[in-house]
């Protein structure tokens, strides 16, 4: 019987000491209580001298048992209580890992709404965003049935503030678990009935910014466990969202005061060159002078303008981009009487794109465009940019001379273009026939 009690406070001392420090420390209390439990036993086992609660003898057996029995329950509840903190802690710790590398506010909750059911087992989850101006809760994001493909989302429903469990939890700001939803009349049926929910608000700025809801067939599925992890993951999500509205916020206000400040400055540059070129009249020179301040400045007011359109956050979504890409096709190409077609297929208005790459695809586009009003001597350009699966492809044909790749001179255009497409680890390819026309395409991968 002593070499039992031996036993058992070996393992629940051996496994205990191979969890975190955090952890140990916490578990000092139980254990000391087991310890003391079973230096009593080895006294009394040991020692017939010791004051005992029962006369010793072989007759009290169940006695000694009944201590031992106490202390493996008592260890077996402690390590498995530490074991699944320990499994709470690797959870947490791959939602903030996974969320690192998410741009936007929607790349974000389409991370949590996956990871709630890869990692913690459920089989469905949603995430809502709050549209304060219309009081309406949006399905932003979707992992389970609602989901079937990519970021797709089945029938998606909004719901106003105060309205079912997933309003009712954005209203009051407090977690809720349901285990039975057929006994709550807040429930709102979604894509099917099922008969428990858990929502848990996300909170940012003292403020509730969205809810993570998700719900499963079984009643009393959910239990204190898998609330106490929602409550961390929405932490984590809002600490994301929150760093990304904040550097949101930043680069807006830095093309504000760019477009406010230089580029006002930079104008008056301009109109002020022209000015005097006019008063000045006959003296050659300072016009000259003039006219490359006058032709500088335009020229930084133009890059000033890419960049402040870059930083923008507005424009992040690529139909931005086309449609800056349309603007700077007509102001350059209607004057050289070359007529062009844009083409646009795959989903386009939902790709986002990091500000680098939006910049370095518009610009290339902006050194191609150049090169054809500058060389080509073409009628017509056709432009067709396509989103298959995770690459964006951007094509753009023109029907000039061409030029011969082996002998014709590569400029600083050209090799502008193609760092560019390796800095976004795509690829740049130019074909062209001589008399009959140049085509260039850019691929890229997108997430």
């Amino acid at each position: 019987m002593r070499a039992i009690g031996l036993f058992i406070l070996h393992t629940v001392h051996l496994r205990i000491t191979q969890l975190p420090g955090g952890l140990r420390n916490k578990s000092i209390i139980p254990v000391f209580l087991g310890i003391v439990l079973s230096v009593a036993v080895r006294a009394q086992l040991s020692d017939r001298s010791v004051p005992t609660l029962v006369k010793p003898g072989i007759e009290n057996w169940w006695w000694y048992g009944l201590v031992l029995l106490i202390i493996g329950i008592v260890g077996y509840r402690i390590v498995q209580s530490l074991l699944q903190k320990l499994e709470d802690e690797k959870i947490i710790s791959a939602f903030a890992t996974s969320l690192y590398g998410q741009k936007t506010v929607e790349d974000i909750f389409w991370d949590s709404a996956k990871n709630c059911v890869e990692k913690m087992g459920f089989i469905d989850c949603v995430v809502y965003q709050l549209n304060p101006d219309r009081k309406l809760l949006l399905q932003m994001a979707a992992f389970g049935p609602k989901n079937p493909w990519k970021r797709e989302i089945i029938n998606r429903i909004e719901i106003p503030i105060g309205k079912g469990i997933v309003g009712t939890v954005a209203l009051t700001g407090k977690a809720e678990i349901v285990k039975n939803t057929a006994a709550d009349p807040r429930y709102i049926m979604d894509d099917e009935r099922r008969l428990s929910e858990i929502a848990v608000p996300i909170w940012i700025d003292g403020q509730v910014f969205g809810v993570i809801d998700s719900e499963n067939p079984r009643r009393n599925f959910y239990k204190k466990y898998h609330l106490r992890l929602l409550i961390k993951i929405a932490a984590i999500t809002a600490e994301r969202i929150a760093k990304y509205l904040a550097e949101e916020k930043l680069r807006s206000k830095i093309a504000r005061d760019l477009h406010d400040e230089i580029g006002s400055t930079l104008t008056s540059i301009n109109i002020l060159s022209k000015v005097a070129m006019q008063e000045l009249g006959s003296n050659d020179k300072t016009i000259q002078y003039l006219q490359k301040i006058k032709d500088n400045s335009a020229n930084i007011m133009e890059r000033m303008s890419d960049i402040v359109w870059a930083i923008n956050p507005v424009n992040d979504n690529f139909d931005k981009v086309v449609l800056r890409m349309k603007e700077f096709a007509a102001e350059i190409l209607e004057p050289a009487g070359i007529n062009y077609y844009f083409k646009e297929e795959g989903t386009l208005d939902r790709t986002q794109l990091k500000l680098e790459h939006r910049k370095d695809i518009y610009l290339i586009f902006k050194e191609v465009v150049n090169n054809v009003v500058k060389y080509s001597k073409a009628t017509e350009l056709d432009v067709v940019v396509q989103k298959q699966h995770d690459r964006l492809r951007m094509s753009i044909t023109d029907n000039g001379i061409g030029f011969n790749q082996e002998t014709a001179h590569q400029g600083n255009g050209i090799r502008n273009m193609r760092d560019r497409a390796a800095g976004m680890q795509g690829s740049l390819n130019i074909h062209s026939i001589m008399d009959t026309g140049t085509t260039v395409v850019l691929e890229v991968g997108i997430t």
